[in-house]
Parts: structure tokens; C-alpha cells; sequence
């Protein structure tokens, strides 16, 4: 994995819930430094690419940001190369993605960065098979989690429910990770036991998406990888609200998504589908429908809402217990945060144990030190980054109200220049690119030149009007 490794692993077992893209990462970072490690998870996970069921977001597009790639070569070596080898499009995405934000397309040129274009499905796939074949790691399916075994501040074990027969049994472990995503119960076990819950906090947008995967005709050759286009947010029309996003994935396949912000919901039968795809003043996403095949039907999703349970700011908690991924912080995934943050998040946990352990006897005090530097070095830059984008968007709610009509809005508007500014400068384009895969946190944007430049640039950046150019033509 990359990280420092005592020489003797911690004898017992350590339980992953949830068997998904964050609990395959959390088994690679702990398979170094536990003597078994256990991954739990409800659903039937399948051997070969097909669709489970308890993942209905994985029909939709997703995207691995460039640190998110990394991030599983450290715990996966070789992850990229296999990609590669089964046919997943390995591109620069500053070179071959045509990006338009509200203030139009961001300059293109050469960079360092690649990307795997890989579905959701096939990403599984090859992390399933990864952490199968890790010789410490045991994978049981068809069983939940019921509940923590706790003794004297500490959790012990897990009680482990077979999904069939309803039997029950006590598994004993030595640590704990829940990484069962969205649907977490570690609130309602903590509060059973007598601990705090975590202050939750939300931030609603009320986005929402419709995607197919399509093959295309013969004759189509957009001269791009991908392309994205967000809606304007700001002015009226439907160009305020919706957009769509396509791009080349494994199996000659494309996925076509339209998007729509404040409740403008994209539909998912056909007719109204395509009609969405062209009535915010864009031709290629309609042309693409047309003219291919559709491969796998259009299926819609609305739950986007950015979650965060602030685990770090516990008053007490018991030892022995890790909560990671999606069942921490959940980020809307317009935005393409959440697979590569959990993968970033494996790699801390498993470099956080290996410097812990050098320095300490046992992991007394290590759920308190990881939870807050998992928020710090992770979460918190990503929470602000899609939060940031969403507190722009007209109607949006903060904890289940309306935002107050006083809020400041001066760092959205000085976020939205540089964006302005990106569609000039290949340079700011490139570190905006940069900070879209994660490679690049945001003290960039406070720079003193920037800000200045900003700053004397005002009004006019403020006032660019994007200009729908064809994306093929640029």
C-alpha cells in the first residue's frame, strides 16, 4: 500500500461494514496491519459487472477524479494498468474534456493529470476481485449488521445477522469501520449505548439526474473525450437550470446524463428525456441520443443532497469504532467527489495506523485522532467545494430551511471570477481542473496575486455571458 508497516500485525480480527467502493478501499489500507480483516455486507455481491441491488446510484454516471485514481493504485498496485488493459479510457482530462461552467468552456491544453472513464459497475468489478484476492481478507455477503458489541468503552464485536434465516451470531473484533455508506445506523448505535450522536448538517440544492448508457452510430466522431455542460445557475430560462454531461467509458459504451438544478428535474422516458437533452440551447447531447443505440435504459435519481455527521466534534465515543465514506460525509455527486474522497480517506486510515502504532502501545485514543484528521486532511475541503458550488443555486436549503436572505455571498462571488477567469487563462483553467480532480486543495484561489487580478478585473469578469459555441468546434 505504500505506507509504513510495523513488523507485526494486530492479532484478531478487524470488521469493514459494507462491501462497496469504500469498504474494498478500507480492506486494502487494513489488510497491512490486521491480522484478518472481515467485510460485511447485505447484499449479493455479484463475481462478474451486473448491477446490485444495494447500490441503485450505480446506474448513474460516476466519475474517479484524478486523486482518486492514485489513491487506488497506492492501495490496489496495478489498478490503473488492469483498467487500461480491460478496455477503460485512460485520458487527460485538461486535454480531451470540454468543460462549460456558467461562464463558458475552460481553455484546454496538455497536462500530467489522467483519469480512468471506467462505469461504476466495472469499478466495482475489478476492486471486488482486488479485495477478494487479498490473502487476509474474508468477504461474507447476504448479512448485516445488527448492532455493536460494547464493553467497558470499547467496542468488541459486531452482531452479524444472516439476511436469509434471520440468525444471528457475535463476531468478535478488535476494530470496527462503518463504511456502509448514506444509509448508516451508527447514529441510532452510538445513541443504544449512551453516547452522543453527531450533529448532522445538510445542504440541499435539489438536483437531480436521468442517465442511459448508449452506443454510437458509426459515423460519430465529437473530437472529445467528454463533455460537460453546467447550467448557468444564475438568469432565467432553462439554461438557469439544467445541463448534461457525456463522456467515453469500457465496452465502446457512453454515458449520457442530463441534470437539473432548484427542482427542475430531468425525466426519464424517452420523448421527454431527449427533449430535455436539447432545451438549454445545446445540440450534441440530443444528436448523441439520436443517433445511437441505448444500451441501458434512462433511470433518474434525485437524492443529492450534501450530508455531513460531524463525528470529529464527539464529546465521548467508544474506542475501537471508525466511521469513513458516505457514512460520514456525503457529498452531492454532481460533483464527483465521493468515490476518489473515499479512497483518500483508506490511504489516511491506513497511514494514520502505521504512524499511531510507532508511537503508541495500543489504539487507545485512536478513533478520536482519526475521525479528526479524516475531517481536516479530507472532508472538510471536499464538504466545501460542493457546498460552495450549491449554496449558489436559487431555492437551496441549509438544514432543512431556506437560506436566510443575508447570507454573505462575497466568496461565491469571487470563486465565480476565477471560474470567469478560467475561460481566458489556460493557466487558471489548468488549476481549476486541478482542484476538480482533487489534486489541488483550494489556498490556491487566496493567492495575493490572484486575488489582485481578481479584484481589478471585477465588473467585467462578473458580467461574462457564456457563449454556447459548438463543443466540437473549439
Amino acid at each position: 500500500m505504500g505506507t509504513t508497516t510495523p513488523e507485526k500485525t494486530i492479532a484478531g480480527s478487524a470488521v469493514v461494514i459494507g462491501g462497496s467502493v469504500t469498504g474494498a478501499a478500507v480492506a486494502s489500507a487494513l489488510s497491512s496491519h490486521y491480522e484478518n480483516v472481515l467485510v460485511v455486507d447485505r447484499d449479493d455481491l455479484p463475481v462478474d459487472k451486473n448491477e446490485r441491488k444495494g447500490a441503485p446510484h450505480g446506474h448513474q454516471y460516476h466519475a474517479l477524479a484524478v486523486a482518486g485514481r492514485l489513491a487506488f493504485e497506492k492501495l490496489y498496485p496495478g489498478f490503473t494498468q488492469e483498467a487500461i488493459d480491460d478496455g477503460v479510457p485512460y485520458t487527460d482530462p485538461s486535454n480531451t474534456l470540454q468543460y462549460c461552467s456558467k461562464y463558458g468552456f475552460l481553455r484546454n491544453q496538455p497536462s500530467d493529470m489522467r483519469i480512468l472513464q471506467a462505469t461504476r459497475q466495472h469499478l466495482e468489478y475489478m476492486l471486488r476481485n482486488r479485495m477478494r484476492a487479498l490473502p487476509n481478507v474474508e468477504v461474507v455477503d447476504k448479512k448485516r449488521v445488527g448492532g455493536l458489541i460494547h464493553s467497558d468503552g470499547a467496542v468488541t464485536g459486531v452482531e452479524l445477522i444472516d439476511i436469509s434465516t434471520k440468525q444471528a451470531a457475535t463476531v468478535p473484533a478488535v476494530l470496527v469501520v462503518d463504511a456502509s455508506g448514506r444509509a448508516s445506523v451508527t447514529p441510532d448505535w452510538l445513541e443504544s449505548l449512551g453516547y452522543p450522536r453527531p450533529k448532522e448538517s445538510t445542504v440541499n440544492a435539489f438536483w437531480g439526474y436521468s442517465t442511459c448508457y448508449v452506443r454510437p452510430g458509426p459515423n460519430w466522431n465529437p473530437g472529445y473525450e467528454a463533455l460537460y455542460i453546467g447550467p448557468t445557475v444564475r438568469g432565467e430560462g432553462t439554461r438557469a437550470t439544467r445541463g448534461a454531461a457525456t463522456w467515453r467509458q469500457e465496452d465502446g459504451l457512453w454515458v449520457l446524463t442530463a441534470q437539473g438544478c432548484a427542482g427542475d428535474y430531468p425525466p426519464a422516458t424517452e420523448p421527454e428525456f431527449r427533449a430535455f437533452l436539447g432545451s438549454f440551447g445545446r445540440t450534441e447531447f440530443a444528436e448523441l441520443f439520436d443517433g445511437a443505440e441505448i444500451v441501458r435504459p434512462i433511470v433518474a435519481w434525485r437524492n443529492t443532497v450534501n450530508r455531513h455527521r460531524d463525528y470529529a466534534a464527539l464529546a465521548s465515543r467508544p474506542e475501537n469504532l471508525l466511521v469513513i465514506g458516505d457514512a460520514v460525509a456525503a457529498f452531492n455527486p454532481v460533483y464527483g467527489q465521493g468515490m476518489s474522497s473515499a479512497a483518500l480517506s483508506a490511504c489516511l486510515l491506513g497511514e494514520e495506523i502505521g504512524a499511531w502504532r510507532t508511537n503508541h502501545d495500543d489504539l487507545t485514543g485512536f478513533a478520536d485522532h482519526f475521525q479528526a484528521k479524516l475531517d481536516v486532511e479530507v472532508l472538510r475541503g471536499c464538504w466545501n467545494f460542493s457546498t460552495g458550488s450549491d449554496l449558489s443555486v436559487p431555492g437551496v436549503e441549509v438544514d432543512g430551511s431556506p437560506i436566510a436572505p443575508q447570507q454573505d455571498t462575497s466568496a461565491a462571488d469571487y470563486s465565480d471570477r476565477v471560474l470567469a477567469l478560467g475561460t481566458e487563462d489556460p493557466d487558471v483553467a489548468l488549476k481549476l481542473l486541478e482542484m476538480i480532480g482533487m489534486i489541488r486543495n483550494l489556498d490556491w484561489m487566496a493567492e495575493p496575486e490572484l486575488q489582485k487580478r481578481i479584484q481589478d478585473d471585477w465588473e467585467r469578469l462578473g458580467n461574462l455571458t457564456r457563449v454556447d459555441e459548438p463543443a466540437a468546434a473549439r
